[in-house]
């Protein structure tokens, strides 16, 4: 893969819940309490995506069919394609850099919000 791919930047809406023990729940676009989230990634490429998808593909050694582990999906798209994600208007949160110490603490729900929103844009 080389490194001179172009970035282009992507937006969603979202929602959050402060959980009674200090973590941030997101969810998807709620209309009375959304946020918009922005982030820089590279754009399609298919190399980004057939190595995510091979990565993330395992096939049942039971039934022979292939299927997707979402999580290593998810993964793979944030490590390989996204830079930087900003929270705007949410004084919150904090910008962060992609790399593999934010992707281990990174929400769940947010990191699953970031990679569709990326495979929406670039399929």
């Amino acid at each position: 893969m080389s490194d001179n791919k172009q970035i282009y930047g992507f937006d969603f809406k979202y929602s959050f819940e402060e959980l009674p023990n200090g973590l941030i729940k997101f969810n998807s676009e709620k209309s009375d309490n959304s946020f918009t989230t922005k982030f820089l990634a590279k754009g399609p490429d298919f190399d980004i995506v057939s190595n995510a998808l091979e990565e993330a593909t395992f096939i049942n050694h039971i039934t022979g069919k292939p299927f997707i582990r979402t999580s290593v999906l998810y993964r793979q798209i944030l490590l390989n394609a996204i830079i930087r994600v900003e929270f705007p208007d949410n004084e919150k949160l904090d910008a962060i850099t992609i790399d593999n110490s934010t992707i281990n603490s990174m929400n769940y729900n947010l990191a699953k919000l970031i990679c569709k929103t990326w495979l929406r844009g670039v399929l």
